[in-house]
């Protein structure tokens, strides 16, 4: 519609509550793909813990357990669905639908599985329906429409929601039986504009119940959630002016369209249909003046629905007291969605109990469950680096008021369950090679190729123990190089290891090789990758082939990792006078004052730049050690260039920094008689091909001060 939609399988929570301990304990984070393109589209727990992840591979290699419905294949698409044990160290079963792309997936109380895929027919999606075994198809039932999520009753009754055109079929007696008129805008050409969809397929497969809802504008339905009343929740964004909000509606006012090209952006919205598709209880408008969009819902026992999404809206409505009253997110130049989370709980009657914004800027929520307390789990997290003791939070929980933050977890995904005994599952997909898998899991790498899914749990009723969450250049605080960062480290870059439990005397390995441990935290350690790590250039299709090392730390006598890097031959990563990787080089000038805005470097005399990652030496320098005082100093092996904002500066000397630990290299560089005088002039470093705004991050860059 609007967005390259994410889509997410919404559960209706209605056990126990989670017993909150923040962090909470990780009780597992696996891999789950192969060497090509694995994308997850849904999760799904039973009662005795075990994950059901769904979502379509490519990947010819992809871990099946049986050929009963199809293989996979690098020349087709193929839905999976994958049953984890409840430690998520092995496959129960692990099965695959034949040319179909998963596009929604649930699972009843008995065990039976649910699909809608594409892919199969010409005429649009299909349900399937599987028994508990993955094995065999109990129905099949095509939709002729695109739906985007699913929930399952305790009957095992099908919801779908999504968009659909003139040729969805509604059933006698639906509130909307006919698609609302009105002409979109293309990109060359106008055409009907879509309606929201919902439907409703009874335990055997047939129809239900189906109806259009929408205005004369471009509405489209992300979400659905069930009551224990058989009333469907549905949520979603509209640009309809006319969308048919209700007497009672929280907000009956359009808050506007804004388009982007062939792109229009409008308000989210609510709905909640009776049990038999043909009344509209509840619907409203939620959104301010800029975008917003609804992505999730669900609901608690008592009927209470709550929705995340994301608006760039500063005007979003909000209530006193909320978590989150204003809005932080980045003052966009364009319509986005990626402005700030929201969470925003109604109660039965559509009345609003809360409304909070949520993360930081570029944040959105996209999954949502809820526990019996009204504590609700959203994968809202904020973007700048957390580097304390809980690690970057990927997903926060919210008390039952909205008013604060019942606990954190640096576990988040696209899509999330709960199994009522405190353990939250998520599941997504990982673009990165730098992903954080536990040891002892069905799959600790990264299979390759352009993505892999990932299945994790976390335990909010016991605390964390020690806890591994990043390598990143100690210059930086950034894994590079590339977009999303690979996370790859080279011989004798100082790198820091954030995480939880350390203690006062970790040690860290990277394989066999010990790395010198020169500063150590409860939640940081910084040490040096040992020079005599083998490094090389990994293939992007076969990232671990040849060059990677797989680093742990041993914590209070508790081995923690394995995490499976990239080795490069060079990392480069300037240090700066604040210690984020951005702003102000720590830059010494030719006469051997500090660098800065009120201290520039002449143009033509040299500076010395200390960073670190510039690979192997040519005299050795022992791990841990110092470099020498006097020379002869040991040089860099890689090739090292300088540029200083768009002229190339020369190189006259790039090695080991002299008395600094083994780690530290000093580059001499010369400032170009052209080089444009300012108090914050672009700085860049290449080793080895390497480039040390790749490891900055966000790629911001770094300042010299020049005269």
């Amino acid at each position: 519609m609007k967005r390259l939609r994410r889509v997410a399988l919404y559960w209706v929570m209605t056990g126990t509550c989670m017993g909150l301990t923040s962090p909470p304990f990780t009780a597992y984070v696996t891999y789950l793909g192969g060497t090509y393109r694995d994308t997850v589209n849904g999760i799904a727990v039973d009662s005795s813990g075990s994950a059901y992840v769904a979502g379509t591979t490519s990947s010819p290699d992809f871990p099946i357990t049986t050929n009963a419905l199809g293989a996979p294949s690098e020349t087709s698409n193929c839905a999976f669905v994958t049953k984890l044990n409840p430690t998520g160290t092995a496959v129960a079963f692990s099965i695959c639908v034949a040319n179909a792309q998963t596009q929604a997936f649930g699972m009843d109380a008995t065990g039976n599985l649910y699909l809608a895929v594409n892919g199969q027919t010409p005429q649009g999606s299909t349900v399937l329906k599987l028994d508990p075994s993955g094995q065999k198809i109990l129905y099949e039932t095509p939709i002729g429409a695109v739906p985007e999520a699913m929930a399952v009753d305790s009957s095992g009754n099908v919801y779908l929601v999504g968009s659909a055109g003139s040729g969805f079929a509604t059933t006698p007696g639906a509130y909307q039986p006919q698609l609302h008129p009105g002409m979109c805008a293309g990109t060359h050409t106008q055409f009907p504009c879509p309606d929201a969809f919902a439907l409703k397929l009874s335990p055997t497969g047939t129809v239900v119940w189906a109806t259009y809802l929408g205005g004369s504008g471009q509405d489209d339905a992300h979400a659905i959630a069930v009551d224990g009343a058989g009333n469907a929740w549905i949520a979603g964004e509209t640009v309809s002016k006319d969308f048919p909000v209700t007497a009672n509606a929280f907000d009956a006012s359009f808050g506007g369209e804004i388009d982007l090209g062939p792109l229009s952006f409008g308000d989210a919205f609510v709905a909640k249909l009776d049990p038999t598709g043909s009344k509209l209880l509840y619907a409203t408008y939620l959104g301010g003046s800029a975008p917003d969009g609804a992505f999730a819902v669900a609901v608690d026992a008592a009927g209470s629905a709550y929705v995340t999404g994301g608006t760039s809206s500063s005007n979003f409505p909000t209530t006193p007291g909320a978590l989150q009253g204003v809005y932080n997110g980045p003052a966009n130049l364009q319509p986005t969605l990626h402005g700030n989370g929201f969470v925003t709980r109604f109660s039965s009657s559509g009345s609003v109990v809360y409304s909070t914004y949520i993360g930081g800027p570029g944040s959105e929520g996209s999954a949502i469950v809820v526990d019996a307390e009204g504590q609700a789990a959203v994968n809202a997290a904020a973007s700048p680096p957390d580097t304390s003791c809980t690690g970057q939070p990927a997903l926060t929980v919210l008390n039952a008021a909205g008013s604060g933050v019942a606990a954190l977890s640096r576990i988040g995904g696209s899509y999330l369950a709960e199994d009522g005994m405190g353990g939250l599952y998520a599941a997504g997909t990982a673009f990165k090679l730098a992903f954080l898998s536990t040891p002892h899991v069905f799959q600790s790498r990264y299979g390759g190729g352009d993505s892999d899914g990932f299945a994790a749990k976390v335990d909010f009723s016991q605390p964390a123990g020690p806890e591994l969450f990043s390598v990143v250049n100690a210059a930086t605080l950034a894994g590079g190089p590339g977009f999303p960062m690979t996370g790859a480290v080279a011989p004798g870059e100082i790198v820091t290891l954030f995480g939880n439990g350390f203690g006062s005397h970790p040690s860290v390995n990277f394989d066999q090789f010990p790395a010198p441990v020169f500063y150590a935290s409860n939640c940081q350690i910084n040490a040096v990758v040992p020079f005599s790590l083998p490094s090389g250039v990994p293939s992007y299709y076969a990232p671990f082939s040849s060059w990677a090392t797989f680093v742990t730390v041993v914590a209070n006598g508790q081995t923690v990792g394995s995490m499976q890097l990239p080795v490069l031959a060079a990392a480069p990563g300037i240090f700066t006078t604040n210690g984020t990787g951005m702003g102000q080089a720590a830059v010494l000038n030719q006469d051997g004052t500090v660098n800065g805005a009120s201290n520039p470097a002449p143009r033509g005399t040299a500076i010395s730049v200390y960073m670190t990652g510039t690979g192997t030496l040519t005299l050795a320098v022992a791990d841990g050690s110092l470099g020498p005082a006097t020379a002869p100093y040991p040089t860099t092996v890689q090739k090292i260039t300088a540029q200083i904002g768009p002229v190339m500066a020369p190189v006259i000397f790039a090695g080991q920094a002299p008395a600094l630990i083994a780690g530290v290299a000093q580059v001499n560089v010369v400032i170009p008689p052209d080089a444009p005088p300012g108090a914050s002039i672009p700085l860049v470093i290449q080793a080895g091909g390497y480039s040390s705004a790749a490891f900055s991050p966000q790629q911001s860059p770094v300042f010299v001060a020049i005269q």
